[in-house]
């Protein structure tokens, strides 16, 4: 079973939410570029001349690094980033025109939180926090606002270093795999039953299942990576049983076959986690392809450490793939491109056709505009968001236009016409 091919979209206005660093002494990281003094900026990205038109700001924070809008209603999520104290949820509404206004704001139930993710049910939100690996389930009122703190809070084994250490921004850049750092959670699209989680930390993919019930996730299994390689993000295609995962840490996109997911299986008992090798024969999740995300001859030297990698020339940031399914993106921080990767419509299979430059520096994220047109580039350490053509055969990109936002750490796009904002 495979999800249905994407329906043909008008060509119409967008919305563009973005996400900036507004206190960079409390993250993970030490990102470069402006500090913002407004959390989220909006912009309308007119269909006809690429142009972004200011909307406004809205003032929340710290570092709202993660947006997500609810399907149905004028609802936007955003977490909030910082290593000291655990994260926040906020609830924002959208108004006419798409400007936000914040509704309400819970604890996000751990440090770094750098994903959300609604579940099926459209009642629960799941916070991913990155810095001491947990995962938080949180309830969603009628309205679609988070309605309360955390009804289950999960912490992937390994991660009690974290609390136990206390360790410095210093130490995690340097040791980036000395505990687990889980990254995004992606729910499939053949059952909608399982949901994968990246761990960075420990070169891992963890499968959970969800009772809507009561609630929970339970993790039912998990899957064993490529070593050393650092998995940030997933995505799966549109109608192939195929999912791509971005590795951080070497510059490069594996490619996965996705099998009988049955294996991974809920149990009334709590059977325990099935864990298996991605690289061994007969594994549901197979590690099919590994290829860089740099152009040939491009040298991507750093310096290793026993506990993971620190600051190569070239760190991969986000993963997208585009909604006929025929490319796949794939964000350089430090070579300052955006790869470009044809997939193969048979087995999924990539071959990388450009690396075209990002239109500033460091590119954190991308996305795509509601019709699929243009892409909007967040460029963190040169301030700016840039908007490029994509080429609709070759899926190559040519830039449109720019704009000046601080420190951007996420692109979220919608239709203008979405939820009735305009």
């Amino acid at each position: 079973m495979v999800a249905n091919p994407p329906a043909p979209v008008p060509k119409e206005d967008t919305i563009v939410h973005v996400g900036t660093y507004t206190d960079p002494s409390i993250l993970a990281h030490d990102p470069k570029g402006e500090q913002s003094r407004a959390g989220i900026h909006s912009f309308k990205l007119n269909a006809a001349t690429g142009e972004l038109e200011s909307i406004g700001v809205v003032t929340v924070g710290p570092n709202p690094a993660f947006l997500l809008q609810h399907p149905t209603k004028p609802i936007i999520w955003a977490s909030t980033e910082q290593i000291a104290e655990n994260g926040e949820v906020l609830t924002l509404k959208m108004e006419a025109g798409g400007k936000l206004s914040q509704v309400s704001s819970f604890s996000a139930g751990g440090k770094s939180t750098c994903y959300l993710t609604l579940m099926p049910d459209q009642e629960h939100l799941v916070a991913v926090n990155y810095w001491d690996a947990k995962l938080a389930v949180m309830p969603l009122d009628a309205d679609g606002g988070v309605a309360g703190e955390a009804m289950q809070v999960t912490m992937q084994a390994g991660a009690e270093y974290c609390e136990e250490k206390n360790p410095s921004m210093e130490e995690h850049w340097a040791y980036r795999q000395r505990w687990p750092h889980t990254h995004c959670c992606v729910t499939e699209p053949y059952t909608n039953g399982h949901h994968f989680v990246t761990d960075l930390g420990t070169d891992s993919l963890c499968v959970f299942g969800f009772d809507a019930a009561k609630g929970g996730l339970e993790q039912v299994g998990r899957v064993h990576l490529r070593k050393q390689h650092g998995p940030r993000h997933i995505v799966f295609h549109p109608t192939l049983r195929v999912a791509f995962i971005v590795n951080e840490l070497v510059s490069s996109v594996s490619v996965f076959e996705i099998g009988d997911l049955s294996k991974f299986t809920v149990s009334a008992e709590g059977g325990g986690v099935v864990e298996e090798s991605s690289e061994e024969d007969g594994a549901v999740v197979k590690d099919v392809q590994l290829i860089s995300t740099l152009p040939e001859g491009v040298q991507n030297s750093g310096t290793w450490h026993p506990g993971g990698v620190w600051k190569a020339d070239s760190h991969c940031s986000e993963i997208r793939c585009s909604r006929d399914g025929k490319f796949l993106y794939v964000g350089n921080r430090g070579h300052d491109s955006i790869a470009v990767f044809a997939i193969d419509q048979v087995d999924g299979s990539l071959t990388r056709t450009a690396c075209n430059p990002s239109g500033g520096e460091y590119p954190r994220n991308f996305n795509f505009s509601a019709c699929g047109t243009f892409m909007v580039v967040g460029n963190q350490r040169s301030n700016n968001l840039s908007v490029f053509d994509i080429h609709p055969t070759e899926g190559t990109l040519k830039k449109r236009s720019e704009v000046h936002v601080p420190a951007p750490n996420f692109v979220f796009t919608s239709s203008s016409a979405a939820a009735g904002i305009v």
